[in-house]
Formats: structure tokens, sequence, C-alpha cells
């Protein structure tokens, strides 16, 4: 067995010192080439294209939310605003200021919870339009109560207001749960 090992280091060692003929690694590089040729790139400017078309759709689609969410964000400044000019229920009783309170973080609440999409985008900008009618009329009331006198009726008008604002937000999403349960049970027949 040892002397078998010896035979195979001796035949290594001459196989090594052997020259390889002249042309030969060129011949193997040739028929490397040829088994496994370099790939095409054909199709690059495929791949370029489809990365601008990619990037437009995206800018144009951010575009779009950030377009509706504008819409939402002025009905929040408007109000901030007008809390800073008028007098508001707050200053006639601490009563009063625990209700304005309680349906002004309600009314956020739920303006902060709407989810926009590019589907409910239409149905959003006519609530959103009504809401922004209805604190107009809030604001006219809180300069008739700065005007005038402190009237029942006025203090009566200004929490229907607000309670007809945060009626109409709850409707906007029940309709908005509505769509959604809609598209839900169609992309679940369509998948059946």
């Amino acid at each position: 067995m040892a002397q078998d090992i010896k035979k195979i280091l001796e035949q290594e060692s001459k196989m090594t010192s052997q020259k390889l003929p002249e042309g030969h690694f060129n011949r193997f590089e040739k028929r490397l080439e040829t088994e496994f040729p370099k790939p095409n790139n054909q199709f690059s400017f495929l791949r370029i294209a489809a990365s601008i078309v990619l990037l437009l759709s995206i800018s144009f689609a951010g575009y779009k939310y950030f377009k509706i969410n504008d819409s939402k964000v002025e009905v929040a400044q408007e109000e901030k605003k007008d809390n800073k000019k008028v007098k508001s229920l707050a200053e006639v009783s601490p009563e009063l200021k625990k209700i304005e309170q309680y349906y002004l973080a309600k009314i956020n609440y739920q303006i902060s919870t709407i989810k926009i999409t590019e589907e409910n985008k239409d149905l959003l900008d006519v609530y959103l339009s009504q809401l922004s009618d209805l604190q107009r009329e809030y604001k006219e009331l809180n300069s008739k109560l700065n005007s005038d006198e402190v009237t029942e009726q006025t203090i009566d008008s200004l929490i229907e207001n607000l309670q007809l604002r945060l009626q109409l937000l709850r409707q906007l999403k029940k309709k908005l749960e509505l769509i959604e349960n809609l598209k839900s049970q169609q992309h679940e027949s369509i998948q059946a």
C-alpha cells in the first residue's frame, strides 16, 4: 500500500513538470465560450423603460394621495383659526366647555380615522364640503355669540351644529365601511 502511494506521488510530480501544448488555454476558453455564451443585454432598454414608468406611476399616485389629504387638513386648519378669533362656549360656562370639547374631540377623532382611497375620494369630497358648510355656520353662530347677548337659542344652535357634524362623520364612516364590505364580498365571490 505504501508503495502505491509512492508511485502515485511520483507520477503526479512527472505530470506537473510536463508542459501543456501551446494554445491549450486558448482552445479551452473558446470551448467554454461556445458552450456557455455570454448573455445578450438586448432587453436592457426595456428594463430602463419599465423603471421610468414605475417611477412616474409612483409619483402620480403620491400626488393624488397628498392632494386628497389637503382637503382634510384644510377643514382642521379652519377650525384652529376660528377657535382663536371667536369666543366659544367654553367662555360661557364650564358645563358648556365640557360639551364643546367632547364634540370637538369626537369630530377630530372621526376625521383622523378616515381612510382615503381613490374609490372613496368623491364621497369624501361631498361630505367634507358639507362639513365646511357646517363649520361656516358654526363660525357665524359664534360671532353671534360675541356680538349679542348669550341666548339659550344660540347655545342650542351651536351644540346642535356640533352634533350634526359628528353625525355626518359617523354616516360617512358607515358608508365607507359598507363600500369596503361590498368590495370584499365581490372579491370573495370572484375568487370562489
